[in-house]
């Protein structure tokens, strides 16, 4: 399978979320390589959207680059953030028409929560985000933990769980290339 992996944002331009001296833009390309290595040790056939640091914080050429790639999935890495430190875990989101964006949603949110057992909040739609809206191929936008969160900061910035958190991103993909059990019913 061709896989398109987005490390959302872009860094010192666009970081993203920030606390406790982390941005998003870092943890998502630390995840983001970590990822594809398992995917390609996998049989995969993978690009990111960005390899470092860009000067582009736009969207849609990150469209194009899995539209260029022929990718057959596409996953957009996050780290989310809310006013409310209390606010944390795990949640995949997908466009809302998109029966395979859905199935594979559920496949990854499954699989990340199981691996990382992060608080379950589960596969959500989307109808706005570029990268779910424009996207050719089944698309979601994984937020995999609350930046603004103390403890699931601690797991964002920990090595060890980045690695658990690509191979959860990666067993939800291989539950979705077989059509598992969290197919039914989305097809």
């Amino acid at each position: 399978m061709k896989i398109c992996i987005d490390p959302g944002h872009s860094g010192p331009m666009e970081p993203g979320a920030c606390a406790g001296g982390c941005t998003e833009a870092t943890v998502n390309l630390q995840v983001a390589h970590k990822l594809r290595r398992i995917l390609v040790a996998a049989g995969h056939e993978v690009m990111l959207t960005r390899e470092a640091d860009v000067d582009n914080d736009g969207l849609s050429w990150r469209v194009e680059a899995a539209w260029r790639f022929g990718a057959d999935i596409f996953i957009s890495l996050h780290c989310n953030a809310a006013a409310d430190p209390a606010a944390h875990g795990t949640e995949v989101f997908y466009f809302p028409t998109s029966e395979h964006g859905h199935a594979l949603a559920r496949c990854i949110q499954a699989a990340l929560v199981k691996n990382c057992q992060t608080a379950d909040r589960g596969a959500k739609t989307n109808d706005e985000w570029t990268v779910l809206v424009e996207t050719a191929c089944p698309a979601v936008l994984v937020e995999m933990a609350f930046l603004t969160n103390e403890k699931d900061l601690e797991l964002l910035t920990d090595r060890f769980v980045q690695r658990q958190i690509a191979v959860g991103i990666a067993n939800g993909v291989a539950d979705y290339a077989k059509g598992g059990p969290l197919f039914a019913g989305t097809m």
